[in-house]
């Protein structure tokens, strides 16, 4: 019984540091505008990046597995592909953009800015407590089943 409850403190754990990078994602897209040292805008940089980062893993774990690095337990590629698709359909802009890629993904888990760039509040910027977005965002995975395992 201690094992399963262990077990479970962990998944809901797990499902609240998700939440907390997921409020975090949403707060800076809401908030802040990242600018080139020319002043252009890099537009919904956080979303390409996580699309990126989501694109990169999918390439990386069939070569992890065919070099016998099968990484963490309960972590098949069928696992991957489908903890890949709940952050796709979480954000709209993510999932826009990943149905937008083509050709082949970057293999590249760096994020690459021009030196100069320069991150900024938006002009009506309003602070908020992050307390209650990650509640919401907790809530929101739990009921979407985060803690649990994907079935086969």
């Amino acid at each position: 019984m201690e094992g399963i409850r262990s077990e479970q403190h962990k998944r809901i754990t797990i499902c609240y540091a998700r939440a907390i990078g997921l409020a975090v994602f949403q707060w800076f897209c809401t908030w802040c505008i990242v600018k080139t040292l020319d002043g252009e805008i890099i537009d919904k940089l956080p979303s390409k990046y996580i699309v990126q980062l989501l694109d990169t893993l999918l390439a990386y774990k069939p070569k992890a597995v065919s070099q016998k690095l099968d990484g963490a337990p309960h972590c098949a590629l069928w696992m991957l592909k489908a903890q890949v698709f709940n952050v796709v359909k979480f954000d709209s802009w993510v999932e826009k953009l990943w149905n937008q890629r083509m050709g082949e993904p970057s293999r590249n888990f760096t994020l690459t800015l021009d030196a100069g760039c320069t991150v900024q509040w938006k002009d009506d910027a309003i602070f908020v407590c992050l307390f209650f977005d990650t509640q919401w965002y907790c809530s929101k995975l739990i009921s979407a089943g985060w803690h649990h395992r994907p079935q086969s």
